[in-house]
């Protein structure tokens, strides 16, 4: 709107968003309160997801502005509204820590949910594309770090200064689920600050050992039209490329052996249940 009068078309005018685009967030804002007000009614968590690099900072800005709303400490006793951060992107440590600062700053629960990410190809082709840095680290190994680090980050300053925050490690990766439990056995934290989530149908062995050890362990299921459901189903698999294949096969035995069971005789009656 501040360039809205500019004669010429320069670099100002190109980098901020057009009416259509502050009218189309706008909207977004609109909706995305509807159902934060409906989560807060119900006692339940909203977690708002990322999504490609170019959408992020517009989504960063609400989902800031509704946690500052509605995850105030003078109004909840726990969060509301969860964001979302990208372990594979470069930016991701420095932005945890400015945005747990922020809620400090303004009195509100951070509530951060943990993913490695699934736009690499697509990230790493747009910024050549246009000519700036690839915002995605180099290497998995970069991301594995970024995330434990995230974790450890975290959970180490909840330890340290009693503070209001969640966490949810949304992974398929054993590994990181264990170095998560270990934390808060290092820093002896018993409070309500870990929660895990996994794709239904994706690691249930690992949904199911974390429930029955008194975890909060989601299973969460993408519901939409097939057209819409199948290229995130898809992005999830790329994303969980390292552990299909290092932790598939281990999967698949225990699935086999839980079809052994179910179909022995006898094997389901209420005895061995």
């Amino acid at each position: 709107r501040i360039t809205s009068t500019c004669k010429d078309i320069g670099p100002l005018a190109l980098a901020t968003p057009s009416e259509e685009e502050l009218q189309l967030y706008d909207k977004m804002h609109s909706r995305l309160r509807t159902l934060a007000d409906e989560a807060a009614d119900c006692g339940v968590r909203l977690l708002i997801d990322a999504e490609h690099h170019k959408y992020q900072t517009a989504i960063d800005s609400v989902v800031l502005d509704l946690q500052q709303e509605y995850n105030a400490l003078d109004r909840t006793d726990s969060p509301t509204i969860f964001h979302t951060y990208q372990c594979y992107k470069k930016e991701t440590m420095p932005k945890i820590k400015i945005d747990l600062e922020r809620s400090q700053r303004f009195g509100y629960h951070f509530a951060g949910k943990l993913v490695r990410g699934a736009y690499m190809q697509h990230e790493r082709e747009r910024a050549k594309e246009m000519g700036y840095p690839d915002p995605i680290h180099e290497t998995i190994e970069d991301t594995h770090n970024t995330y434990d680090e995230a974790v450890e980050y975290l959970l180490k300053n909840y330890a340290e200064n009693n503070g209001k925050i969640e966490v949810m490690i949304a992974s398929h990766n054993q590994q990181s689920i264990e170095k998560a439990i270990q934390l808060t056995e290092k820093y002896n934290i018993d409070g309500p600050v870990l929660s895990f989530a996994q794709l239904l149908g994706m690691s249930d062995n690992l949904t199911n050992t974390l429930g029955t050890n008194g975890y909060r362990a989601y299973k969460y299921t993408p519901y939409g039209e097939v057209h819409e459901v199948i290229p995130y189903l898809l992005r999830r698999a790329q994303e969980n490329s390292g552990m299909l294949k290092n932790g598939g096969s281990s999967e698949l035995m225990l699935l086999l052996r839980e079809l052994k069971r179910r179909l022995t005789p006898g094997s389901l009656d209420r005895s061995s249940a």
